[in-house]
C-alpha cells in the first residue's frame, strides 16, 4: 500500500497518519458491506462518524470524504476528488407537496426528485444544504453555510442563502482552462 504524505495534516506524525488511513478504510469499508449496502463506491471513501445516509441511490468516485455529521437524504452521484465538509445536508426539493387544496402536507403525496450531481473536484463548506437535482460543477467551492438551489458551472465559488456566485476560482480564463483540462486527463 502506497501512501500520500502530501495531505497529512501538520502535526502530525507518518505513524498516526498512515494508522487514521488504515482505519478509514476499515470504517468505510463496515459502512458500506454492512450499515449502508446498498451504496455504490469505486475508491476511497472516507465517512467521518455521526454521517447519516438514507436508503437512496448514493454512488461514490475515488476520493471522498463526507465530514461529520453530513446528511445524504436524497439521490446523489459524487465525481472523484470530493471535500464534504462536517453538518453538510443533501436533501429532497419535493419532499412534501405543499399546493394541493383541501389536503394536509403530513397526507399529501411526495413529489419526485431528480438525482444531484457533484463532479470532480468539489468542495462543500461546513454547513452548506445542497437541495436535490443540482449540478456542482468541476472544481467548484461551494461556501460555509450556502443553500444550493440551483447548478453551479465549474471552477466558481457561490455562498449565500440562496446560493449565489461570489467569484471564479480562478484569476484568469486561461487558469481555470488549464485546471480543467487537468482534470480531464487525470
Amino acid at each position: 500500500m502506497k501512501f500520500d504524505f502530501n495531505n497529512m495534516p501538520k502535526d502530525c506524525n507518518r505513524s498516526i497518519f498512515v494508522l487514521r488511513y488504515i482505519m478509514n478504510i476499515l470504517r468505510s469499508w463496515y459502512y458500506f458491506h454492512f450499515r449502508y449496502p446498498w451504496v455504490k463506491y469505486k475508491g476511497f471513501v472516507r465517512v467521518m462518524p455521526h454521517c447519516h445516509i438514507i436508503h437512496r441511490d448514493i454512488v461514490f468516485g475515488d476520493n471522498v470524504q463526507l465530514g461529520r455529521g453530513t446528511w445524504l437524504i436524497s439521490d446523489v452521484h459524487f465525481g472523484n476528488n470530493i471535500l464534504v465538509a462536517g453538518q453538510v445536508s443533501f436533501v429532497g426539493r419535493n419532499d412534501h407537496t405543499y399546493s394541493v387544496p383541501g389536503v394536509c402536507m403530513w397526507d399529501a403525496p411526495r413529489g419526485k426528485d431528480e438525482i444531484t450531481i457533484v463532479e470532480d473536484d468539489v468542495w462543500i463548506g461546513t454547513g452548506a444544504t445542497i437541495v436535490a437535482g443540482v449540478r456542482l460543477g468541476r472544481g467548484c467551492i461551494v461556501a460555509a453555510g450556502a443553500v444550493v438551489t440551483k447548478d453551479i458551472p465549474p471552477c466558481e465559488i457561490w455562498g449565500g442563502v440562496p446560493a449565489r456566485k461570489i467569484r471564479d476560482r480562478f484569476i484568469s480564463k486561461e487558469d481555470t482552462n488549464k485546471h480543467l483540462n487537468y482534470l480531464s486527463n487525470s
